[in-house]
C-alpha cells in the first residue's frame, strides 16, 4: 500500500510539480529584480528552487527554498539524514529546532518531549545528552529508524558551507540560549550561515546578540500582533536586516501592506509556506492538493 502511495506521489510530482517548476523558473529568468522571496516548503522542497547558489551569491535574484525540519518525508525530522537529504534535494535553507538537555547540551528536536519522535519517554529538560543519544528516532509514519538525536554542533558541522540553518526556538526563555548558540556558531565557523527569526525590537536584539547581530542572518517577524508595527518595521529597515518574515492570515492587513516596502529595500521577504495563516491560505497544502500556482506560484 505504501509503495503504491509513493508511486502515485512520484507520478504526480513528475507530471505536475516539475511542469509547474519549469514555468516558475521561466518566470524567474525574466525577473531582473534584485529582491528575492524566501519560502519555507514543508512538503516538496525543490519545486521552486532558483538557479542561484545562495551561499555564493547572497545578493541573489529569485527564490531561495527552505525545508521545514529538513526532509521529514524520507527521514526522521531534524535528523542528520534529513539534513543530508534536504541538501541533496536542493534546499538552500534548513529550518530546525534547538532545545537544551538536562545537562546543558543543545540538541535538535522540535517537541519539548521525546514521545512523538523517538523510542523513549520524558522531557528534553529532564534527560541528559547520554540518555537522549540512547534513543532511536522515528520517522513520519512512526517507524523506528537507526537515526539518533543530533546535537547542534553536529548539525552545524554537517551544514557548514552547504546550507544555511534557520534555528527555530532559539529565542525561547527570552533568548537565554542565544549566547551559547552564537559561541558554537563562531567555533564551527557557521556564524554567517545561521538564521534567527524573532519578533524582538531592534534594541533587544542588539542587546542579546551584541556585535554578532551584524554577522548572523537576522529576520525580524512582521505580523499584526506586534505593537506599533509600522514603526517597528521602519526601525529595522534602517539597519538592513537579511530578511523579514511575513505572517499574514489575509491580504487585508497592515502586514501584507508592508510587503512592497520590504521588497523595495535591500532586505529579503521570507514567507513560510508551511502555514495557511502565514500565507493568506496560499500554503503548501494549497500547492499540493489544488495546484502549485495557487500556493507557491501566488506567493512568488
Amino acid at each position: 500500500r505504501l509503495a503504491t502511495i509513493d508511486a502515485l506521489w512520484e507520478n504526480w510530482y513528475n507530471t505536475t510539480v516539475m511542469k509547474e517548476c519549469k514555468a516558475v523558473e521561466d518566470r524567474l529568468a525574466c525577473d531582473q529584480s534584485p529582491h528575492g522571496l524566501a519560502m519555507g516548503l514543508a512538503a516538496v522542497m525543490i519545486c521552486v528552487a532558483a538557479a542561484v547558489d545562495a551561499l555564493a551569491a547572497p545578493e541573489r535574484a529569485g527564490v531561495m527554498v527552505a525545508s521545514h525540519r529538513a526532509d521529514w518525508k524520507f527521514a526522521p525530522e531534524n535528523s542528520l539524514a534529513a539534513l543530508e537529504n534536504a541538501i541533496r534535494y536542493g534546499a538552500e535553507i534548513v529550518e530546525c529546532d534547538v532545545r537544551e538537555t538536562k545537562d546543558g547540551e543543545l540538541v535538535m528536536i522540535h517537541d519539548p518531549h521525546v514521545m512523538r519522535v523517538t523510542t523513549g519517554t520524558g522531557y528534553i529538560s529532564d534527560l541528559t545528552l547520554s540518555e537522549l543519544k540512547s534513543l532511536y528516532l522515528r520517522d513520519a509514519l512512526g517507524q523506528t529508524t537507526t537515526e539518533r538525536i543530533p546535537t547542534l554542533r553536529e548539525y552545524m558541522t554537517a551544514a557548514k558551507g552547504r546550507v544555511w540553518l534557520y534555528l527555530d526556538k532559539a529565542g525561547q526563555d527570552g533568548g537565554r540560549l542565544i549566547p551559547r548558540i552564537l559561541a558554537l556558531a563562531r567555533e564551527t565557523g557557521t556564524l554567517g550561515e545561521t538564521i534567527f527569526v524573532l519578533d524582538w525590537p531592534y534594541a533587544k536584539a542588539r542587546e542579546i546578540f551584541g556585535d554578532d547581530l551584524d554577522a548572523v542572518k537576522y529576520c525580524p517577524v512582521i505580523e499584526e500582533r506586534i505593537p506599533s508595527l509600522e514603526a517597528y518595521v521602519d526601525e529595522w529597515l534602517a539597519h538592513a536586516p537579511f530578511a523579514f518574515q511575513f505572517r499574514f492570515a489575509d491580504t487585508n492587513t497592515t502586514t501584507f501592506a508592508l510587503l512592497p516596502k520590504v521588497v523595495a529595500s535591500p532586505s529579503q521577504a521570507f514567507i513560510a509556506a508551511t502555514w495557511h495563516n502565514h500565507t493568506a491560505g496560499h500554503d503548501d497544502r494549497a500547492s499540493l492538493l489544488s495546484n502549485p500556482s495557487d500556493g507557491w506560484g501566488w506567493l512568488i
